[in-house]
């Protein structure tokens, strides 16, 4: 035994002679033997999945930078004749030099391979939207349950939001390093600005899988609400879409605007450029431009992948798929009245949510939750999801803090731009015909026609 360590572990104990190297050798062997065990395990999501895919990488890579430091800290400080110095005259002849030769390129490629395969499960894992959502889950909480119940759930956040090319990669990971530190210092915005800083154009992600050119044709539009009577009031449009898309980003067609403020709420000037002509509609409001744009998808699509809903909106959806019970009286408007109520936290609201719906039929219908217990119970579960994936107290989200700019039901939408204030030089306002943008067949109606027909 003693002539094995002397032969063949000396190496490995003149690494640890220190104690920088030895604690060097520590997070490498401990990185090592974790790395092993965690090989083929599922990532994990959160302050775990930093830990596996984050912290472990750092340690290992850490602890290989120790070994040499270590040991050049020693050679400079032990004894000339210390009995762990390696010799300086090296040739191949001499059996130390090649088991030294050998534990080196042994180490190497091991250290190759684990660095490696740690390197790009860090790299991996960081690309996940586990990562995006959930690593620092108190600020993109509320982004990443839209994103969960949004129609691009598939999609990557990276594909969005970095973009491809290695240029985009290093400045998203300078951009992280920014946010880690707005996140440990608690210097992050609340709520998170939107349209977020630094966000790609259209031309970098949504032309990736969708084309401009496509006809999209017509379709057909509904939306559903139901009055206080719990009955059923439908709103159905024929949306000329390909004629929407046309209008925009047609041939030869070209929109700048300046918007007055960040959100891209207000337009205080507009420039249409179609068929070489080029038309300009200014405000008359005055005041400095905080962004000069070129329209693409996301000026209308703004919320694509994180799409939060409106308070009325949310509870008549609620009650059309029958999560909560139209028979019961008063359901609606007792709905609308816990949701609008203010919550100091999403632990509160989740807490005491039911309990205020209850109350709320205590005072104005006592009757009705005696007959309608059960359902006015289930009721109160709904409105805890709808509010969890809605509002957040602590990022301070609350009911239209970030408006769809589809259409314009829930915020003023296409009216940003199609407003009487824009005018030309004519004193001509941007078209706003409604049947250049769809048909009606029905608009708050109690069983409407056109279903019969």
């Amino acid at each position: 035994m003693n002539r094995l360590v002397r032969r063949w572990l000396l190496p490995l104990i003149y690494f640890s002679d220190n104690w920088l190297s030895r604690l060097g050798l520590i997070l490498v062997t401990s990185a090592t033997v974790l790395w092993i065990f965690l090989t083929g395990a599922p990532a994990a999501s959160g302050y775990i999945g930093i830990l596996q895919f984050v912290a472990l990488p750092a340690a290992f890579f850490a602890g290989l930078v120790m070994l040499p430091l270590g040991i050049a800290w020693q050679k400079r400080n032990e004894a000339p004749d210390h009995h762990l110095h390696i010799p300086e005259k090296v040739e191949l002849t001499n059996p130390r030099v090649r088991r030294f030769a050998i534990f080196i390129a042994a180490a190497t490629f091991c250290n190759l391979v684990i660095g490696g395969t740690l390197t790009y499960e860090a790299v991996h894992y960081m690309e996940s939207p586990n990562f995006c959502g959930t690593a620092c889950h108190g600020v993109m909480g509320p982004e990443f349950r839209a994103y969960q119940a949004g129609l691009h759930k598939q999609v990557k956040c990276v594909e969005c939001h970095v973009g491809e090319g290695v240029g985009n990669m290093v400045a998203a990971k300078l951009n992280g390093t920014r946010q880690l530190w707005h996140v440990t210092m608690g210097t992050y915005s609340t709520p998170i600005p939107s349209p977020p800083h630094g966000l790609k154009t259209a031309a970098e992600t949504c032309l990736n899988c969708h084309s401009e050119t496509y006809n999209y044709g017509e379709r057909l539009w509904r939306k559903v609400k139901f009055n206080d009577a719990g009955e059923q009031l439908d709103t159905v449009l024929i949306m000329k879409l390909n004629e929407i898309h046309a209008a925009h980003f047609g041939a030869g067609v070209k929109i700048e605007y300046e918007a007055a403020d960040p959100k891209r709420a207000k337009m205080l000037r507009v420039k249409l450029t179609k068929g070489g002509q080029t038309q300009e509609y200014k405000s008359s409001a005055t005041g400095a431009v905080a962004e000069t744009r070129t329209m693409d998808c996301l000026d209308c699509h703004n919320r694509p992948s994180h799409a939060f809903e409106a308070l009325e909106p949310a509870v008549d959806q609620a009650i059309l798929h029958g999560k909560i019970n139209r028979a019961v009286p008063k359901i609606r408007a007792a709905a609308l009245d816990v949701l609008q109520q203010k919550y100091a936290s999403s632990t509160e609201a989740a807490s005491v949510i039911p309990a205020r719906l209850i109350s709320y039929f205590e005072k104005n219908a006592a009757s009705d939750l005696a007959a309608h217990r059960a359902e006015i119970d289930r009721a109160g579960a709904e409105l805890k999801s709808i509010f969890a994936r809605n509002i957040s107290p602590e990022m301070k989200i609350s009911w239209g803090t970030y408006p769809n700019h589809i259409g314009h039901t829930d915020s003023p939408g296409c009216f940003r731009c199609h407003a009487d204030e824009l005018k030309n030089s004519a004193g001509q306002s941007i078209n706003q015909d409604c049947e250049s943008c769809h048909k009606a067949l029905a608009v708050e109606e109690k069983n409407p026609k056109v279903f019969k027909e």
